[in-house]
């Protein structure tokens, strides 16, 4: 980014923080130590800005190579401005899919990776099209590029219905959740061909596994019924992702203990 960005960001830098925080993000472009909720009011002030001294278009674009990202906040920064700055009504499908190729080969990290697919509610507004751009990096074999799909899929696609609201996941599963479906689990028009993209191996990296035991971790609270007629029935999942997953789903403080003890009993090898 331009030295007048990174000026503004040294300000909230906080080296007790990027201590903290580096060896959280392995992979990571070096940290000044500038918290996310300050990089949030940073990117919103930028695209809110009425006057546009700084223009969130010129900032959030890639600039070959003349302006490129140093240090982590700056990578971060940039992803939430197209983040903030596409969910404007003004931005044109073309356009926001656009920014959004150009920054995924710039996400080398969890962190950048599952913060800019939170704040990309430009799906929202183009679910279908952005559906099929994402394609490709589903099944890419590119460890983050597989992340960002399935993380996009997870924020984006996996709690929203027919008519794109929110979908409310389970505080609680119990084992009758199982076999039997809610009224209101069959009106997610993706939930089919999420876990269709989930049902195959992964062999991408660590954090590409992580992403597809997270996900299907997470499907499994909001749609129990479907997600267990997958994971009981002849999953293609590679085994250590199957077993993150089952491990996930213990781990939920939304599955009841008896839901617990059988999602043990599925797990393989």
């Amino acid at each position: 980014m331009r030295k007048e960005i990174r000026d503004i960001l040294a300000q909230y830098a906080d080296e007790k923080y990027k201590e903290f925080s580096a060896g959280l993000i392995p992979g990571a472009k070096p940290l000044m130590g500038v918290r996310l909720p300050r990089l949030r009011q940073i990117a919103k002030s930028i695209v809110n800005d009425k006057e546009e001294k700084l223009r969130w278009q010129d900032e959030a674009a890639v600039y070959d190579g003349v302006y490129e990202d140093v240090y982590f906040e700056e990578t971060m920064l940039r992803g939430m401005l197209i983040g903030y700055g596409t969910a404007k009504k003004s931005v044109s499908c073309g356009e926001g899919l656009a920014y959004l190729k150009s920054f995924i080969p710039h996400i080398d990290n969890w962190s950048v990776c599952d913060s800019f697919c939170n704040s990309f509610s430009f799906a929202n507004r183009f679910r279908g099209e952005v559906w099929e751009f994402m394609q490709p990096y589903l099944y890419s074999d590119r460890e983050y590029e597989v992340r960002v799909a399935l993380i996009l899929l997870l924020s984006q696609y996996l709690k929203y219905d027919m008519d794109n609201r929110k979908i409310a996941r389970n505080k609680k599963v119990c084992m009758a959740d199982l076999v039997d479906r809610e009224p209101n689990q069959a009106n997610n028009p993706y939930l089919e061909k999420i876990l269709a993209a989930l049902d195959r191996e992964f062999s991408q990296g660590y954090y590409a596994r992580m992403a597809a035991a997270w996900l299907m971790a997470e499907t499994f609270v909001c749609f129990p019924y479907e997600s267990t007629r997958m994971l009981a029935g002849e999953c293609h999942m590679d085994q250590w992702t199957y077993n993150k997953a089952l491990q996930k789903i213990q781990e939920s403080l939304n599955s009841d203990p008896a839901v617990k003890d059988y999602i043990k009993s599925l797990k393989k090898g």
